[in-house]
């Protein structure tokens, strides 16, 4: 390791000044190490989107958990950065697989909860330590080391943040005549339009916070090592035996210098000496004014007049009853440290297991609001918000509607009465999608506002069928062009797939 290269001020820092060195490297280079995050993790979040296009949840759950994939080529292009070797890109994506390779199944499973995981990352990438060689080396590395903890739990609440920050600055920013749902639906039940913003922005905040991660938790580790291996002292070192080296050099050629000149002057100050009594002393009394003109000249400086405060009264006694209460406070102090620090495992499992905790609510949260469960689930109903009574002039009141609206849609079809059993169609579904699927319809929306509400809130097979029904029903009642059997016979005959029966 060549350490005369780097590119860093080696010092004694804490831990939180090595993160804050890991900030000013993350600003530095922040647009190499976004590239290369970006470069990583876009190809899997394509692959997943193409195969769970409808399941927006697990995608951003998959492209979260995968995070070891994109994090150690931002690892390996630092470590070569701060020795004065800047990789390109694309010389980084070349090697990517042999980059994070080594250990990956460990890094998606086990460690994936490593609190410490910017710190520890680069014994495995860079030492090319495992095992017990591994285990080793981070219980001297990791002894009294808890700021990459801390690192990694204000990462998350940063994320969470920006990622909040960004659906509401683009909520804000849209129209209040083209806004779909209210603030807080929009994170509580977002629909098809939310839940691709919040995909958006997740991505996006997960992009920008990844190169100060990973360089915090690098500096983190280049501090622990000059720490406990001295590289400041060594550098010093090479610097002085550098410097040493150099002087000699100088002084060998400095005493050829002075030799010549000595024998110069032995042969030349005979020939221009000054007569014997040129050189007699000054009386005190001439020197006097001469040393006066001397001192008075401005290269000998100046004085300068100053005034300050200084007490002139007499000290007050020291009093007992103070000094025990400072020792008290010393005392007191001293405990707490010790008990912070002996807690400080207890606050490692605490840590694990609010990760825990974190990841399986996350998993119900996509469970619950993913589409493969749809049929399993009723959505609250909200309070404070009536039913419309009526809409386009239909009827919306369920007691209105027969037992079973597609047999008795067939037997109006069978009468010829085409635009009646179109209605029918067309007021049942959209009942069912009032009472049962709780969809917000306003009593002002149009049947193109009715389809993207339903395009937002239903599967796509559902908002297929609902868009085929509501162009079938817009052509008969607007243009009054009467359909064929067949199609019309087929839109009973999947409404009752779609729908079934409508809750009274």
């Amino acid at each position: 390791m060549e350490l005369d290269k780097l590119e860093i001020s080696l010092r004694r820092r804490t831990p939180w000044e090595a993160i804050d060195l890991g900030f000013a490297l993350a600003r530095r280079w922040f647009k190499p190490l976004w590239l290369l995050w970006l470069s990583c993790a876009a190809p899997l979040g394509i692959v997943l989107f193409f195969l769970l296009y409808d399941q927006l949840g697990w995608l951003m759950l998959i492209i979260w958990w995968f995070k070891p994939l994109y994090e150690p080529p931002l690892m390996f292009w630092l470590s070569r950065a701060v020795f004065g070797e800047q990789l390109r890109v694309k010389a980084v994506l070349r090697q990517w697989w042999s980059i994070v390779r080594p250990q990956l199944l460990l890094n998606l499973t086990f460690r994936r909860f490593n609190p410490s995981r910017s710190f520890t990352l680069p014994v495995a990438l860079l030492e090319q330590l495992k095992g017990t060689a591994r285990r080793d080396r981070l219980r001297v590395l990791g002894r009294q080391q808890h700021a990459a903890t801390w690192l990694t739990v204000i990462g998350i609440h940063l994320e969470t943040v920006l990622e909040i920050a960004f659906v509401t600055v683009v909520f804000i920013l849209i129209p209040e005549d083209l806004r779909w749902t209210s603030f807080s639906d929009l994170f509580l039940a977002p629909g098809r339009f939310g839940d691709w913003l919040q995909l958006a922005g997740g991505l996006l905040c997960m992009s920008v916070i990844a190169p100060f991660y990973v360089a915090a938790g690098f500096a983190l580790y280049l501090n622990r090592r000059s720490e406990l291996e001295a590289w400041d002292i060594e550098i010093n070192f090479r610097r002085t035996s550098e410097r040493i080296k150099g002087d000699a050099s100088r002084r060998s050629r400095s005493g050829v210098a002075a030799m010549m000149l000595a024998a110069f002057l032995a042969i030349a100050v005979p020939l221009i000496s000054p007569p014997a009594d040129a050189g007699q002393p000054v009386s005190a009394q001439d020197a006097k004014p001469l040393i006066g003109k001397v001192l008075a000249d401005e290269a000998f400086g100046r004085y300068e007049q100053t005034h300050y405060w200084k007490y002139t009264g007499q000290p007050e006694p020291d009093r007992d009853s103070d000094n025990g209460f400072i020792e008290l406070l010393a005392k007191l102090l001293n405990g707490v440290g010790r008990a912070l620090e002996g807690s400080a495992g207890i606050a490692k499992i605490l840590i694990w297991i609010a990760g825990i905790s974190v990841t399986v609510f996350l998993i119900y949260q996509v469970v619950k609001n993913s589409q493969w469960f749809r049929d399993f689930q009723r959505r609250p109903v909200r309070k404070g918000r009536n039913r419309p009574v009526e809409l386009f002039g239909l009827d919306m009141r369920p007691d209105q509607l027969p037992d079973d609206p597609a047999e008795e849609a067939r037997r109006l079809i069978a009468q010829g009465a085409f635009r009646e059993a179109l209605s029918l169609l067309y007021r049942g579904a959209l009942v069912y999608l009032v009472i049962q699927e709780h969809i917000d319809i306003p009593d002002s929306a149009t049947e193109g506002e009715c389809e993207l509400l339903v395009r937002d809130n239903c599967s796509a097979g559902e908002a297929d069928y609902f868009n085929s029904l509501t162009q079938h029903w817009l052509r008969m009642a607007y243009g009054h062009i009467v359909p064929a059997e067949e199609p019309v016979v087929a839109l009973c005959q999947q409404w009752q797939e779609v729908y079934g029966n409508v809750d009274r």
